[in-house]
């Protein structure tokens, strides 16, 4: 399984005995001379495909309006592809945050955006394993996100790497984004402990786990 939440259920559900939990590995390369976009000066930035059943962007765009980081000048970047683009726009022009909230195609090399951001979001109504999150933290920018089923509480530890708030609670999480723009201390530690806190899921790491399952060769 990709989560110990989802071995778990494979566990209750179908008794099974001999399972494992393998997470999907972090692995990328930074292309340092590829071109980014423009960008905004200040922002936090969701990274992933625009579904809204499966990442729930209702949610993130009602926080970041609460919020009140659009008045701070932290805006929010929203970068890749699918089927809701049209309802995220919409979205958008709801909560009046046309001149907050930027879309940016999805990039084949999306790590020097990564960088430059704040902290990425996630907002999902459910995850198998939230490799945005890993590659975020992989990269050195801290997260916050909703403790959906499953795997980001496998990912944060919570004041530690990012913030991990209850799902379906706007209010909640426009507190936590303030609280990753605002407190300086709390964010330099996460940021600091970003990286060495996914590196169990290297690319090394996960082959590892991988030889350990798989018959040796004869």
């Amino acid at each position: 399984c990709v989560s110990k939440a989802i071995e778990d259920k494979v566990k209750s559900k179908y008794y099974f005995k001999n399972t494992v939990t393998v997470e999907n590995p972090v692995g990328f390369t930074e292309n340092s001379s590829a071109q980014l976009p423009p960008l905004p000066e200040k922002f936090i930035l969701f990274f992933g495909r625009f579904d809204e059943k499966a990442k729930n962007f209702t949610l993130m765009l009602e926080a970041y309006s609460l919020s009140g980081l659009c008045e701070k000048g932290v805006q929010l970047v929203l970068m890749g592809e699918g089927a809701d683009q049209n309802l995220i726009e919409s979205l958008i022009k709801r909560h009046q945050l046309t001149d907050c909230v930027t879309l940016l195609p999805y990039q084949k090399d999306p790590f020097g955006i990564v960088k430059k951001a704040r902290f990425t979001l996630l907002t999902s109504h459910f995850e198998g394993f939230p490799l945005s999150l890993a590659e975020s933290l992989a990269s050195g920018t801290p997260v916050v996100a909703v403790d959906c089923e499953s795997g980001p509480r496998e990912v944060i530890q919570n004041e530690q790497n990012g913030l991990l708030v209850p799902n379906y609670n706007a209010a909640a999480l426009a507190t936590a984004m303030n609280r990753m723009v605002d407190d300086e201390v709390l964010y330099a530690r996460c940021k600091a402990n970003a990286a060495i806190s996914v590196k169990h899921l290297s690319l090394e790491s996960i082959a590892e786990k991988w030889a350990q399952i798989l018959p040796k060769p004869l």
